[in-house]
């Protein structure tokens, strides 16, 4: 079996155009200065029959040394950061970007209301300019199967996408958990033959941050003119569009060490939701956030 402390396979690809980016500086305890990017890239790209645009958002942190005190070469490159055109600055001479060094990575937090947020954001290590290369905003990862399921809109209909959920074995044995979604017939036939729960496989696929317009409805005891008028959801969500068979047992994670990875990680939510709930006294009466179980616990 592959042991937990073994890093999977994560890498994403981001190539388009930079729309903006913050920064914010501040020090590390041991007295290292550090400096925070917030990039957005439009990306325009295609895949089977399908073109979309998604504005993208990645994440970058420098110190300007290593532990070890060495000059830190991602440090360069955030300096350089600063000089890049973006949309925002320069319009259609607005810089290409293509983002390297970058995975995928868990993102929960606490809302306001006290409700636990799951979701996932992008970590890039390096960021360069060019002018030849295609939007494509991509990933691909070894991922451990926790749960498959149809999903379902908010009135329990199908919708007829398959939802994986999956873990990613980060630095030092620590699991992320992310959602990935199958919506190509092809594909998911080809999911609900080849892969199980509790399998190690590769996945690739597509990133879509985009926003969806929905009509707004009235309810239901008004009268006259509907001005429901519409809303705004936003779409942030891992698209399946390439996979493998199920790793052979060499190569694969051990259940039992996934398992403890998972509780680990189930305890550091968990607190996560007390301190919150401790943080802000009159938000805890909120409805406890609703915890995930999965076939293999």
């Amino acid at each position: 079996m592959r042991e937990i402390t073994q890093q999977a396979q994560n890498n994403v690809k981001i190539v388009g155009k930079l729309m903006d980016v913050s920064f914010a500086e501040g020090t590390l305890k041991d007295g290292r200065a550090y400096e925070r990017a917030n990039m957005t890239i439009r990306v325009n790209q295609s895949w089977f029959d399908r073109e979309e645009t998604s504005e993208v958002t990645v994440g970058m942190f420098a110190t300007r040394y290593t532990s070890t005190n060495k000059v830190n070469p991602v440090w360069d490159q955030m300096q350089a950061l600063h000089g890049f055109k973006t949309y925002q600055n320069c319009g259609e001479g607005a810089d290409t970007v293509r983002i390297s060094g970058c995975s995928l990575r868990e993102n929960n937090f606490v809302s306001r209301s006290g409700q636990l947020i799951n979701g996932y954001q992008l970590n890039a290590s390096f960021v360069s300019n060019t002018t030849s290369a295609k939007d494509i905003a991509s990933f691909e990862a070894d991922v451990f199967i926790l749960d498959m399921h149809e999903e379902l809109d908010r009135n329990d209909e199908p919708t007829g996408r398959l939802v994986v959920r999956g873990g990613i074995v980060q630095y030092g044995g620590k699991l992320d958990v992310l959602e990935f979604i199958a919506e190509d017939p092809n594909i998911i036939d080809l999911i609900n033959r080849s892969w199980n729960v509790n399998d190690t496989v590769y996945l690739g696929g597509r990133i879509r941050v985009t926003s969806v317009e929905e009509k707004a409805v009235s309810s239901g005891d008004s009268w006259g003119e509907d001005l429901g008028g519409t809303t705004t959801k936003f779409v942030r969500e891992l698209i399946l569009t390439s996979g493998k068979p199920a790793y052979e047992e060499e190569f694969a994670y051990a259940p039992a060490d996934i398992k403890k990875a998972f509780n680990v990680r189930k305890a550091a939510i968990e607190q996560m939701q007390v301190d919150a709930r401790a943080a802000k006294p009159a938000a805890s009466a909120a409805k406890p956030a609703a915890t995930t179980k999965y076939d293999w616990e």
